[in-house]
């Protein structure tokens, strides 16, 4: 049986490609990313769905990233999207005349069908949209890009450069675990434990001996990465400077443009023409 866990995962990982996504800043990105997936969670129809998927294909060909590996992460998420739409096409309560059995909270209908479909497709775009930005972006200019953006939260006494620190750790540790995750079940079958066999109880009980030592070694490198801040004299974000300067350029403001045009389109034939 095999374990390539982190040939699924693509999750955090950063495309040193030479696109015209690539060259955007930062804030950009992120501006942008946040107004199209507020707009899909808006949408409730198939045309409004419709041009969010155009703007995932604008952003993929901007980005010039293969469609497969965007897409090769889908494959951990096709349980959770499986779930999504059975739950959605259950317990969609359309009209009388539209449902075609009905049995206490649970009813069928092509209405519930679309909605569990619609729902799948939102995921997806949510999924490809994150994912492109992980993959045009790197840590730093992410964390540069958050941490300009919530500056003035500074004022009230928020602790911006650590929550951003945090927020950069914490992503910079998913493949660093998903790695260690991986050997450690490679170890474990290689002693004869069997990951596939048996009931539930018994199948926890294997993934329980394989978290357990994960855990432990999660907490190690994060005490290793505690004293080598303090051994780096890291205090916070007081009195730090940058070695790189964030600006917006024409095709940021271009890009923005076009993103929030996707967008405001979106929830247009969403709310207003009901499409």
């Amino acid at each position: 049986m095999s374990f390539e866990i982190s040939r699924s995962v693509t999750f955090g990982q950063y495309l040193n490609l030479d696109s015209p996504l690539h060259r955007l800043d930062p804030r950009t990105k992120l501006l942008s990313v946040a107004t199209l997936m507020t707009a899909l969670m808006i949408c409730r129809t198939p045309g409004g769905l419709a041009v969010g998927l155009l703007a995932a294909m604008i952003i993929q060909i901007a980005g010039r990233i293969p469609l497969g590996y965007t897409l090769r992460g889908l494959r951990l998420l096709i349980i959770t999207m499986l779930f999504l739409f059975v739950f959605q096409s259950l317990f969609y309560q359309a009209l009388p005349e539209e449902t075609i059995w009905h049995w206490w909270l649970l009813s069928f209908s092509w209405a519930g069908v679309l909605q569990g479909s619609l729902m799948v497709v939102r995921v997806v775009l949510l999924y490809q949209l994150t994912t492109t930005l992980m993959f045009t972006t790197t840590l730093m200019d992410l964390a540069d890009g958050v941490e300009i953006m919530l500056k003035p939260l500074i004022r009230v006494g928020m602790p911006v450069n650590e929550i951003v620190m945090t927020l950069v750790v914490a992503l910079k540790f998913v493949p660093v675990l998903i790695g260690d995750l991986e050997q450690m079940i490679k170890a474990q079958v290689s002693r004869g434990a069997a990951f596939d066999q048996g009931n539930l109880l018994a199948r926890a009980r294997t993934v329980g001996a394989t978290l357990v030592p994960l855990c432990i070694n999660a907490l190690a490198r994060a005490e290793v990465l505690t004293a080598a801040m303090h051994a780096r004299c890291y205090r916070g974000g007081q009195g730090r400077t940058k070695r790189r300067m964030l600006t917006f350029h024409l095709a940021d403001g271009i890009a923005l443009g076009v993103a929030l045009a996707l967008a405001v389109g979106a929830i247009w034939l969403s709310r207003g023409l009901n499409v």
